[in-house]
């Protein structure tokens, strides 16, 4: 690719002429998030009604709204008389509508009438629709005539509002991550074929590609321009049976920890992104820094000596732009790329991200990636004491993706296992591995061959 910076663009869009503003809207975007978060907004059950009618190309014809299916039901059928409806009415809300008051999940259909209402859950559908399904093919949970085991359930499915064909194209985000998408494609494949496990657990699989892909990303961002090699960078978690948990474990060290940081630099990272890739040459695609770094190593030398100069310029103006900054404040960190250019880059983004943490701009920067780390604090994150926030998976957790990893064989070995787990980006240190040893153990889950780690296995379950 002839990469080539556009000056005027990056001048334009993040408005240098009069007061710079950052996170320009572009026809590809990388996040979902914005700067105003809203905790009454974030609803992930909200998330999965949307990304599955996303992937049947699937719409509603109208909200399934709870009482209205109750009453549609109730129509359908004679009584005898008003204490008999009465009666009936109230097995139909015990069985089939939740505490809050949303149709409850028994069936894999009935993930389709999950309603959306929060636009942020919505774009958060569209960008894990993006990122995780990765254009595949049109997949519908069920393409026959829904069979049901009772009568009950089968009242309640002639109620359901109409579902129709959708052809709307969702929002264009990024695809940075094409490895992840692949696991999920081969996780999610398994699961649709266990219908009662789908209907119940599919949450938990989203949920967690979901905290996946973007603790990736983050970790990825934080290389820059230095070159490595591609592939996933486990993240230690901890087991929530453990009793002990303390700030010398390698689990804590390189726990949420390590991935706060780059999870806090969250918003530098997407507009830095974004003024790389606003290029003379093409439009419309967001490319990562490694491959921005190859495309500019893979120039002569006057052109690269031309990129030079427009990241000169972009810093000389966007220092002049933000006159509220204490520039002479900032202290520079020297990188060491093999590229003087490249360097340059390097001080720019310190810049980006200098300025939103020394100005009345920290607020906007905290609040984005405030999205992810609530979502974190619901699932995976627990205050332990002294030691703080660490990343814990749940009993339930454990359970569900060693299923999901076992998939239909019979046994799968012990250490197979764990490594299976780091490859979706899941490493536990050697406490850790005891004492979910000691859980399987507890529930005669584990098949011992001889004394030797290797020759243990962790049996299929249901």
């Amino acid at each position: 690719m002839d990469y080539k910076l556009n000056l005027q663009e990056i001048k334009d869009k993040f408005k240098f002429e009069t007061s710079i503003r950052h996170n320009p809207k572009l026809p590809v975007e990388i996040l979902p998030y914005n700067t105003k978060f809203k905790d009454t907004q974030f609803n992930f059950r909200e998330v999965i009604g949307e990304f599955l009618r996303l992937v049947g190309q699937k719409k509603m014809s109208s909200e399934a709204n709870p009482e209205q299916l109750v009453e549609a039901v109730l129509d359908s059928i004679e009584f005898e008389n008003v204490s008999q409806k009465n009666e009936f009415k109230q097995m139909i809300k015990t069985l089939f509508i939740d505490e809050n008051n949303q149709l409850f999940l028994f069936h894999p259909q009935t993930l389709y009438y999950i309603n959306t209402v929060e636009n942020e859950n919505k774009k958060l559908a569209e960008f894990l629709y993006v990122v995780l399904w990765n254009g595949k093919e049109t997949w519908n949970i069920s393409d026959k005539e829904i069979q049901t085991d009772d009568l009950m359930s089968s009242l309640i499915f002639s109620a359901l509002p109409e579902l129709q064909d959708s052809n709307g194209r969702s929002k264009k985000y990024a695809v940075l991550l094409p490895e992840v998408s692949e696991l999920f494609a081969s996780d999610f494949e398994w699961l649709a074929t266990k219908q009662d496990l789908f209907t119940q657990q599919f949450e938990k699989l989203l949920s967690y590609y979901y905290f996946f892909y973007i603790t990736q990303m983050s970790r990825r961002n934080e290389h820059l321009f230095t070159k490595h090699e591609k592939g996933v960078i486990p993240i230690y978690f901890t087991f929530e049976e453990e009793e002990r948990l303390s700030k010398t474990r390698v689990s804590y060290e390189y726990g949420w920890k390590n991935i706060e940081r780059s999870i806090s630099r969250m918003f530098t990272h997407v507009n830095f992104l974004k003024m790389l890739n606003m290029s003379v040459e093409e439009e419309g695609q967001i490319y990562s820094y490694h491959e921005i770094a190859e495309f500019i190593r893979n120039r002569n030398v006057e052109e690269i000596e031309e990129i030079e100069k427009v990241v000169e310029e972009v810093i000389e103006q966007y220092r002049e732009g933000l006159s509220d900054v204490k520039w002479a404040q900032m202290n520079f960190n020297s990188e060491q790329y093999d590229l003087p250019v490249l360097n340059k880059l390097s001080t720019l983004f310190q810049m980006i991200d200098y300025q939103f943490n020394n100005t009345f701009r920290s607020k906007p920067y905290n609040e984005y990636k405030t999205w992810f780390i609530h979502f974190c604090q619901k699932s995976f994150l627990k205050s332990r004491g002294r030691s703080g926030k660490m990343l814990i998976l749940d009993t339930d957790y454990l359970l569900f993706l060693t299923k999901v990893i076992i998939k239909n064989e019979p046994k799968i070995r012990l250490k197979k296992l764990f490594e299976e787990f780091e490859t979706r980006g899941i490493i536990y240190d050697r406490d850790t591995q005891v004492s979910i040893i000691e859980y399987f153990e507890k529930l005669n889950l584990l098949e011992k061959k001889s004394d030797s780690g290797d020759a243990i296995y962790v049996k299929a379950f249901l």
